[in-house]
């Protein structure tokens, strides 16, 4: 499992920052709110956006902590 994390900090590395942090919010968003109306009303769109939308802010959140350490890394550095 830490490998896939890893894997994911090192493919979110290209991507700019502000990126990820927006990514972030609206998938983590987009999750509030497709997984109550799934339960309300399961018809079967938004099941399957009940399903992925929390996978993609599971991949944000991990991408925004590897960004979070990267630019603390870099600043530490340059303080140095």
């Amino acid at each position: 499992m830490q490998s896939l994390w890893q894997r994911i900090g090192t493919a979110s590395a290209a991507t700019p920052f502000g990126v990820i942090v927006m990514q972030t919010i609206v998938w983590v968003g987009m999750s509030a709110i497709w997984i109550p109306w799934a339960i309300n009303g399961g018809d079967v769109i938004r099941i399957v956006l009940a399903v992925i939308s929390p996978l993609l802010a599971l991949y944000w959140v991990v991408a925004l902590v590897y960004g979070i350490r990267r630019r603390r890394a870099l600043r530490a550095s340059r303080d140095d």
